[in-house]
């Protein structure tokens, strides 16, 4: 293999990159394997506190992380495989996705999928987010291109990083007859997509549609492009079961969206919880920091 020299990188090339391109490639392993994203003003920040680079606003930081996407095609090349683009680890947080130039700087991985509108481009970048952070071979990469490990960071985070954490539901081993309640509710939603017309366009769906890890969806809808999971819950659930039904939507949020992966179809599978009554401050909060659809209908979708 060819050993790896910045010389071999265009952006790494520019007078005002070139020091900070080699500088980013750890701080984007590193947070590739800490699995959040992070900003490009974050990026900013850390080649400051870390190299001592200055923060200059007027700067591109996309392209740094463009600079650090060219390093990795390149050792895909190498290698002779596939390598995640790393580069999509760092978002506009305004747009809540990269940067234009994310797609056009190293094409490769996107070839062949459609982005065209807005929800096709969404998908296919969150893809590649489950890619990078799943990847088990980022040390690999660090040592093929010559750059230091740097330690991840885990445990706890301090009150002053974020929001205060949510309590974990009360969860309850194995379950009961399903309630009259509960299955009125399913049909009712199964017969009315239109109430769901905000995660797409759906004809009459389908009551529980086995998916592939064994879970039993309590609405699924499709319609060919889109596929929406839906996990009910009726107005007499304790709030703990509500909060579990938020975890449940996470859960077949990522199975629905393996399996279109795996079919080769746009990974843009969606799930909402769906309830007849609001969820209280705890649960809103939670259904917010996990970024979970919600949809409340009328309560009379539960009557028999």
């Amino acid at each position: 293999m060819e050993k790896f020299s910045w010389k071999l990188i265009p952006l790494a090339q520019s007078e005002k990159l070139g020091p900070l391109v080699p500088d980013a490639l750890p701080i984007l392993l590193r947070w590739a394997k800490e699995g959040e994203h992070r900003s490009y003003s974050d990026l900013a920040r850390e080649l400051h506190d870390r190299n001592g680079h200055s923060i200059k606003h007027a700067l591109n930081y996309g392209r740094v992380a463009g600079g650090v996407a060219q390093a990795i095609e390149w050792l895909s090349g190498q290698w002779a495989e596939a390598i995640p683009p790393l580069h999509v680890i760092v978002i506009n947080k305004n747009m809540g996705i990269p940067g234009e130039g994310a797609v056009n700087i190293v094409p490769s991985y996107f070839e062949g999928k459609p982005m065209d509108t807005a929800d096709q481009r969404k998908a296919h970048f969150e893809e590649a987010f489950q890619d990078v952070v799943t990847y088990p071979d980022w040390d690999r990469v660090a040592r093929a291109l010559g750059a230091p490990i740097l330690p991840v960071s885990s445990g706890k985070k301090s009150e002053g990083d974020g929001p205060h954490a949510i309590p974990l539901p009360n969860v309850q081993q194995g379950g009961g007859l399903e309630s009259a309640t509960h299955k009125a509710l399913k049909k009712w939603v199964a017969e009315h997509p239109e109430e769901l017309a905000d995660f797409g366009n759906f004809s009459v769906g389908k009551n529980e549609k086995l998916l592939s890890s064994g879970d039993r969806l309590d609405v699924h809808f499709d319609n060919g492009k889109q596929r929406l999971a839906v996990e009910v819950k009726t107005s007499t659930c304790a709030e703990d079961e509500l909060q579990r039904g938020v975890y449940q939507c996470v859960k077949y949020r990522a199975i629905v969206r393996a399996e279109q992966k795996a079919m080769r179809y746009v990974p843009n599978g969606e799930a909402v919880l769906v309830c007849t009554r609001a969820p209280n401050a705890q649960t809103r909060a939670l259904i917010k920091r996990l970024q979970v659809r919600f949809q409340q209908v009328p309560l009379e979708a539960e009557q028999e």
